[in-house]
């Protein structure tokens, strides 16, 4: 009778542990499928930007080219959708990209506080249009590069921006000025 009892009480002890051990690693892998998917939804979000910022300069370009007629000139940076930061994120090797995820907004502030400072101090509007231009450059590009890092540490697969002719890379370097982006 000992011996059941035993048996018994170890049997619940062991299916209790293995319970809580599975129910632990299933809440660990559904967490990380979460972080992952939310990590894919950002560096999508980023690459959308910089498709947009760099669909405008290319619209800038044909203004220019035009004479206005066609096209459609810059005055601003690009507004950035909003973008969320997950706890999942805040995991070793992935805080560094959740920080500079958290920052990005910020950059894209100040990258317009630039082009409407260029406004109050020259009040030229060539001056702003340029500015526009070779700050929704500087951004784009960081967001490129901030998306191709997000979806590194999160081992999700790389995506390349071209469509057709229009690379977007190449579309945002070729308005960088050599002193204007600092990665």
């Amino acid at each position: 009778m000992d011996q059941f009892f035993s048996t018994v009480i170890t049997s619940a002890l062991v299916a209790t542990v293995a319970g809580a051990a599975i129910n632990a690693w299933w809440e660990t892998r559904k967490d990380n499928h979460n972080a992952r998917f939310d990590a894919l939804t950002a560096a999508i979000s980023l690459e959308g930007y910089a498709i947009d910022c760099a669909d405008r300069i290319s619209d800038n370009d044909l203004a220019e080219q035009s004479g206005g007629h066609a096209g459609a000139f810059m005055g601003s940076v690009p507004e950035l959708p909003n973008l969320s930061i997950p706890a999942g994120f805040l995991r070793p090797k992935k805080a560094k990209v959740a920080d500079r995820l958290m920052i990005f907004p910020q950059e894209i502030r100040q990258a317009d506080q630039v082009a409407a400072f260029q406004w109050d101090v020259t009040a030229d509007i060539c001056a702003v249009r340029e500015t526009a231009v070779a700050q929704s450059t500087k951004v784009g590009l960081k967001a490129l590069d901030l998306a191709a890092d997000l979806r590194k540490a999160f081992k999700l697969p790389k995506r390349t921006l071209v469509f057709g002719i229009f690379d977007v890379r190449k579309t945002l370097e070729k308005n960088l000025r050599m002193d204007q982006y600092d990665a």
